[in-house]
């Protein structure tokens, strides 16, 4: 069973098949609904549209690129005036505010990370272990992640590292008890390890 277009150009093509069909074949299809010269009609106007909103478009773009370089334009002056701005009463700040303007920020000091949340292990093999983990709400930005483990009554050991939150640790001991955490580290310091995980593979 045929399916009526769904797409403009289809649906152009198949009304041109029906007009010509309906002119040719005047004695088959002595009195359609529509006439044909009037769908003739119809499409000389829709085909006529079509090329004023292509054109339409074309000019639409056109007038975004200008738009564009514009606005390109007066944010370059915008930034070059106040630079000078800042350089013409940089012993008085407070005459920017003529400009809409302010004096800039002294810079906040980088805080250390904290503490990292919700470590978890979330797949293991015989001598492998996935963990991962959620990131500090508080404190500086995270530069890496530092993993560690040990066993019961051990010292914590060093054994991975990592910028994602999430890691697999290779070459683990099979049978062994091991605790793990992370924590977050930056060059301002060191943030509170996570809550530990425990896992025997």
């Amino acid at each position: 069973m045929p399916r009526f277009p769904r797409t403009e150009p289809e649906i152009a093509r198949l009304a041109l098949q029906i007009i010509d069909g309906l002119e040719q074949s005047a004695e088959d299809f002595p009195s359609p609904p529509v006439p044909a010269a009037e769908m003739r009609d119809m499409l000389e106007a829709y085909n006529t549209a079509t090329l004023a909103a292509t054109v339409a478009e074309t000019e639409f773009g056109r007038q975004h690129a200008v738009k564009d370089e514009a606005l390109e334009n007066l944010v370059d002056s915008m930034k070059a005036n106040l630079k000078y701005g800042e350089i013409a009463v940089r012993d008085r700040p407070d005459k920017l505010k003529a400009l809409g303007w302010g004096p800039r920020r002294d810079g906040s000091p980088l805080e250390a990370p904290g503490q990292v949340r919700n470590e978890k292990v979330v797949a293991e093999g015989d001598t492998w272990i996935a963990l991962e983990w959620k990131p500090p709400v508080e404190g500086g930005p995270v530069g890496v992640y530092r993993i560690q483990r040990k066993q019961d009554g051990g010292p914590w050991e060093e054994v991975g590292m990592s910028t994602e939150t999430q890691h697999m640790l290779g070459n683990q001991p099979r049978g062994v008890e091991f605790s793990y955490r992370v924590y977050a580290v930056n060059k301002a310091g060191t943030g509170q390890p996570s809550g530990i995980v425990t896992a025997v593979l």
